[in-house]
């Protein structure tokens, strides 16, 4: 930290426990289930404008974890914001990339970063805007590289969180196919306050 603005990083919201999914093939969250495990948000009034000035205000958002398959299955990943825990429905999460097909019977670990900055505010409105990239190893972890990892880079815009109100901050998946052996682990999960 340099001293010159007087911000440091803030942790936010850490997972408790590894999360473990599998045999899904509708959207759900791979982050946690509220009233099972601890689910990330972002405070009530985190963004509010007696936090100096909302705008420009930013959080950084971590995932790390595998993902496994047994079949030729492929999993799409998205992000959601929102005050209901879990929701699907308005505003819908957003993808985050095209659907993964990861190694077959391999233990892919996984890594998802994003910036999320308010852009614009209002008393009962904002928008967050969302950068970041998401990263599947193609062999398990300590393994040899034999394959280029699976990247893609994000950015999307949320218009309508009501920064009052805490909204969830959850990553989703949906699998191609239902397997028992195609299973998403959630092993670590961050959200910082960066000023």
């Amino acid at each position: 930290m340099s001293g010159i603005t007087g911000t440091q990083a803030e942790l936010l919201f850490v997972t408790g426990t590894a999360v473990t999914k599998n045999t899904f093939t509708t959207q759900a969250a791979i982050t946690g289930v509220l009233g099972t495990n601890p689910v990330c948000y972002i405070p009530a009034g985190f963004f509010a404008n007696d936090n100096p000035n909302p705008i420009n205000r930013c959080l950084k958002y971590e995932v790390y974890g595998n993902t496994a398959t047994t079949s030729a299955a492929t999993l799409l990943v998205a992000i959601g914001i929102n005050p209901v825990a879990g929701a699907i429905t308005s505003p819908v999460p957003q993808t985050i990339a095209g659907a993964l097909a990861p190694t077959a019977a391999v233990t892919c670990p996984f890594k998802l970063e994003a910036y999320i900055t308010c852009t614009a505010y209002a008393t009962s409105t904002m928008t967050l805007t969302l950068n970041g990239t998401w990263r599947v190893e193609s062999v398990a972890s300590g393994g040899v590289p034999t394959t280029a990892a699976q990247c893609s880079a994000f950015g999307f815009t949320f218009t309508t969180p009501d920064p009052r109100v805490a909204q969830y901050v959850e990553t989703f998946g949906t699998w191609s196919v239902s397997a028992a052996g195609n299973t998403t682990t959630v092993q670590q999960q961050f959200l910082w306050g960066l000023n």
